[in-house]
């Protein structure tokens, strides 16, 4: 790391339980030669080391420190995808179960009255297509500007770039708030959900779907074991800066105000790829194991729960 790169700023309690004492348990490293030209200062963290450490009080993991650079997971996440990337990422199946099985746990829980919702990390828009498609009134916020722009243009639904606290300052409220692949990637999660708990109706629900770190560790120690070389991809670049299990992810929704809270094994993602008996088997895989987890009692804080969905009430005074 050059010498002119800012530091990193220490995170001394946990952001779900507040405690302060950890386990170190898994080293990264910071690799973000891709912003050499566009963002300099950004990829001065490239060869910086993180240890990644885990609450001795709830499980909840987060890293050390986090970088000082202003903005810097704005910065990372502003990437200039390609029309045809973005195209592709909208067309692929590879996340439908996961969203109709979102879309029907949410229709259970609302009635046909309350059909409002709201999408955070709208991404391609690929969710909130299916979400107006099942008839659900919906919005989107999508922070990246190609892909929001994109999943405007392509759905037909309002997908507002901006953030969250400046979307709440308009005083919408909704019936259901989803974040599918989204708390992983935002420091202080607890914070995030309390925004959202503001953003809902009075007996309104959230739907957030996170990976599992305890199970995805396991997975990737297992890779690097089968495969000569393979190094473990868990939170690069802090890509994913929350690392919840079970227990933790029900208490930080807990501690942002949600009751009637369950956490269950999530629906798997599929293979991208097009055919193949290699994208079959992987995908055959995946099923058998979420599978099992949901049949199995006690599994989801077991290393077949890779992805866990969680729902959430919040209560009748909003805060």
């Amino acid at each position: 790391m050059s010498a002119d790169t800012p530091a990193f700023t220490p995170v001394e309690r946990c952001w779900v339980c507040g405690h302060d004492r950890f386990e170190p348990f898994h080293e990264l490293e910071f690799d973000l030669q891709a912003f050499a030209t566009e963002d300099p200062a950004l990829a001065g963290y490239t060869g910086a080391r993180l240890w990644l450490r885990r609450c001795r009080r709830c499980g909840f993991s987060q890293p050390e420190a986090l970088p000082a650079l202003e903005r810097y997971f704005n910065r990372m996440y502003q990437q200039q995808w390609s029309e045809d990337w973005i195209e592709a990422e909208f067309e692929s199946r590879s996340k439908e179960a996961i969203f109709r099985g979102i879309l029907a746990d949410l229709r259970r829980r609302t009635t046909p009255a309350g059909r409002r919702l709201l999408d955070v990390g709208a991404h391609v828009g690929k969710f909130v297509a299916m979400a107006a498609a099942d008839g659900w009134d919906v919005e989107g916020i999508e922070l990246n500007a190609r892909t929001a722009a994109f999943a405007a243009r392509r759905t037909g639904v309002p997908i507002h770039q901006l953030h969250l606290d400046d979307f709440a300052a308009s005083g919408a409220r909704f019936d259901a708030v989803s974040l599918i692949d989204v708390l992983e990637h935002i420091p202080d999660p607890v914070r995030m959900l309390e925004k959202v708990h503001r953003l809902l109706a009075p007996g309104g629900w959230v739907a957030v779907k996170v990976p599992c770190g305890p199970a995805q560790l396991w997975k990737e120690r297992l890779r690097a074991r089968l495969r000569l070389g393979y190094r473990i991809d868990l939170a690069t670049n802090l890509v994913h800066v929350n690392h919840f299990d079970a227990v933790s992810l029900a208490r930080a929704l807990g501690a942002a105000g949600f009751d009637s809270v369950r956490v269950a094994i999530a629906r798997p993602e599929l293979s991208m790829a097009a055919g193949g008996v290699r994208a079959m088997l992987d995908d055959l895989l995946r099923r058998v194991i979420h599978v099992a987890g949901r049949a199995l009692p006690g599994a989801v804080r077991s290393p077949l729960a890779l992805n866990l969905q969680a729902y959430g009430r919040a209560a009748a005074d909003p805060r």
